[in-house]
């Protein structure tokens, strides 16, 4: 009886399991999302752009107003050195240019312009080499010519006024070179026949006859100027004028 009893209330003091059933339904579908990542990647790309350019014109700005105070710093002292105008007047400018003169260094050059009087009966005109702006820098002229001290590639050129008459006119350029014996060569020429009205002789009209070419010289060669009439060329040194420079 006792084990009988025992069994009894093992079994009542022993709680039932229990079950509990879901509905599926009570609770709302969930979406699983979806990120458009090339959408996103070409946002991000176009921030990045925008936020680049707006850095880079910080940069041009500040760069700008750094100028403008370096600048205006420069003037203050000039000013404070007693220079109240640190740009030259034309005035100014114009006294300056005489006394300058080219640097010694770089390629050879020289500019020269018409002398008085033209010639000396021969054809070959004479050239003023001293004063402003005539120079020479690493080309001597004597004896009326252009003399070459370092071989090379040269631009020559000649610009002659003259009287425009019923005569025939001849320009030239020439070169001497041991390579032809010392014998003059033309290098250039221009030959002109322009018979102008009585009305246009008296007033003075005058044509222009321009030469210019690249040549190779050597040491030693030497050009000139020739025309065959100088009573034809005009008078002026502005407007007469001969030279080269290497090229």
């Amino acid at each position: 009886m006792t084990d009988a009893g025992e069994s009894v209330n093992k079994d009542v003091k022993e709680p039932c399991p229990q079950v509990f059933v879901v509905d599926s339904q009570a609770f709302p579908r969930q979406v699983p999302i979806r990120l458009d990542v090339p959408r996103l990647t070409l946002v991000y790309l176009l921030l990045a752009v925008a936020l680049l350019g707006v850095f880079i014109e910080a940069g041009f700005i500040c760069h700008l107003y750094s100028k403008q105070a370096i600048s205006s710093d420069i003037q203050k002292v000039e000013y404070i050195k007693g220079e109240k105008d640190p740009f030259p007047s034309a005035h100014d400018f114009n006294e300056i240019l005489p006394g300058k003169k080219p640097k010694a260094d770089g390629k050879p050059a020289a500019f020269l312009q018409s002398a008085s009087p033209m010639s000396k009966g021969n054809g070959v005109l004479l050239w003023r080499s001293d004063g402003y702006p005539m120079f020479q820098k690493g080309l001597d002229y004597k004896n009326n010519s252009l003399y070459v001290q370092q071989d090379g590639y040269y631009y020559i050129f000649s610009k002659i006024s003259h009287l425009e008459t019923c005569e025939f006119f001849k320009h030239k350029v020439m070169q001497r070179s041991d390579i032809y014996n010392n014998e003059p060569i033309p290098l250039m020429q221009n030959s002109r026949y322009l018979c102008s009205s009585s009305k246009s002789q008296m007033t003075g009209e005058r044509g222009n006859s321009y030469l210019g070419g690249i040549f190779h010289l050597n040491k030693g060669d030497s050009v000139f100027v020739t025309v065959n009439n100088s009573s034809l060329v005009h008078n002026n040194a502005y407007e007469n004028f001969f030279g080269a420079f290497m090229v």
